[in-house]
């Protein structure tokens, strides 16, 4: 795929492992629509070559992703665009999970709020102790895009981490199931690729199938209905404004993101 050799979005085969790599370092690798399709693309060609066995996604810079660009969110959408944007975005988080081959999320820094959402559906989480991951959106009036957390995570849990926003250590992630291991920054490269080594050995069929098994039984219970519903209720979320999230986004428009975050962690602190 030589069109990301380059750009926001890289991709990257050696052997039988595939690196999808967010690539904005000097905006923290947040998100947007245009990155979402990229990624889409990707997870098509990848699902297509049976030459990989193992996809590992990483983030250049500081961190691995701040997550969703909020810059360009602040306008409210119409209530069938919000629905459309929603599903569209989901697409590739979907893919992943119905994937034949298992993904591993290398996640260091930052990884919050749509950034988070992309990795929920990741077989493997792998993160540093030190990092800040979680789902804030709803403390600046919305709601989190892939509501994978509550098949995740204990309900106490899951209602810490939706209902008050909050941001866990990757050790505190770990802890509670939200990710699959945390470690020192300085061997979080080497754990990811000690993973990858055990992943390239197993037969790919005994691999696709284990993994179809286990996610199955998670849709039977309910993950996708449940989820298919969220994405309607959040059409509302997204289209419901109060006073807060009306100054928080004006501060986005006149002073930008950075001012806004520090005005909405001082109001909630």
């Amino acid at each position: 795929m030589e069109e990301f050799k380059t750009g926001e979005v890289l991709f990257e085969k050696k052997g039988h492992r595939a690196y999808i790599t967010l690539n904005r370092p000097e905006k923290l690798n947040v998100l947007n629509a245009d990155i979402y399709r990229k990624i889409d693309r990707i997870v098509d060609e990848i699902e297509d070559d049976p030459d990989i066995r193992v996809v590992i996604m990483k983030g250049n810079g500081k961190c691995f992703s701040a997550g969703y660009d909020i810059e360009v969110e602040v306008e409210i959408p119409g209530i069938m665009e919000a629905r459309d944007r929603i599903r569209d975005i989901n697409s590739f988080r979907w893919k992943i999970w119905k994937s034949k081959k298992p993904y591993i999320a290398q996640v260091h820094k930052y990884c919050l709020g749509g950034a988070t959402n992309t990795v929920l559906p990741f077989d493997f989480i792998i993160g540093t102790e030190d990092m800040q991951f979680g789902e804030p959106e709803i403390t600046f009036g919305a709601g989190p895009g892939f509501l994978m957390i509550p098949w995740q995570a204990n309900m106490r849990q899951t209602k810490v981490a939706l209902l008050t926003g909050k941001k866990y250590t990757g050790a505190e992630a770990a802890e509670i199931g939200l990710i699959t291991k945390a470690v020192p920054a300085d061997q979080l490269e080497a754990e990811v690729e000690a993973l990858a080594d055990e992943l390239v050995k197993i037969s790919p069929n005994a691999m696709a199938l284990t993994k179809a098994g286990i996610n199955r039984t998670y849709e039977i219970m309910g993950i996708r209905p449940a989820h298919d519903l969220w994405d309607d209720l959040c059409i509302f979320v997204e289209n419901t404004r109060t006073d807060e999230v009306i100054k928080f986004n004006d501060m986005v428009k006149e002073k930008g993101v950075k001012a806004a975050c520090a005005w909405r962690d001082e109001y909630f602190t």
